[in-house]
C-alpha cells in the first residue's frame, strides 16, 4: 500500500456535482468501446457504466468523471462521513498490463487501492460498491 501522500486523488466533497450516468455510456462507448481507446482496452469502463446503468440502483450512486476515470460515492452517505470509489485507468495511475484500479477512501477510515484484471472489472466493482457502500444491483 502506498502512503496518502503519493495517491494524486482527493475526495469528492459535500457538494457532489453528480453527471448523469446515461450521459456517460454514450462518451463511454465513443471513447473506449468504438473509439481511440478501443485498443488500449479501457472498454471495462463503459462495462461498468452499462452495468451500473441496468442494475436498478444507479439512483443510489452519483458519479463524475475525469479524464478516463470515475468517481462514484452513495447518494445517501452516512451522516457526517464521507466516501468515494474511483474506477481508475491506467493513462492516470500505474497498473499491472491488463489490469484496473479501484481505490476506496473514507475521510475517517481509510483509503486504499487495489488491482484486478480487466475482465473481472464489472464484477470486483460491485464487490466493492457492496463492501464499502452497502448497496447492491437489484436487476440480475
Amino acid at each position: 500500500m502506498e502512503s496518502a501522500s503519493e495517491w494524486p486523488y482527493q475526495p469528492v466533497g459535500e457538494e457532489f456535482p453528480s453527471e448523469r450516468w446515461e450521459r456517460l455510456t454514450g462518451y463511454a462507448q465513443g471513447w473506449y468501446v468504438t473509439g481511440p481507446l478501443a485498443e488500449a482496452g479501457f472498454g471495462y469502463l463503459a462495462e461498468i457504466i452499462d452495468s451500473v446503468l441496468a442494475s436498478g440502483v444507479s439512483d443510489q450512486l452519483l458519479v463524475i468523471s475525469s479524464m478516463h476515470d470515475l468517481t462514484v460515492v452513495p447518494a445517501h452517505a452516512k451522516a457526517g462521513e464521507r466516501e468515494s470509489i474511483f474506477v481508475v485507468s491506467p493513462a492516470n495511475y500505474p497498473t499491472l498490463r491488463g489490469h484496473m484500479g479501484l481505490a476506496f477512501w473514507s475521510e475517517y477510515r481509510r483509503w486504499e487501492y487495489r488491482q484486478y484484471k480487466v475482465e473481472d472489472a464489472v464484477d470486483v466493482f460491485w464487490e466493492m460498491v457492496e463492501e464499502k457502500f452497502g448497496i447492491l444491483p437489484t436487476n440480475g
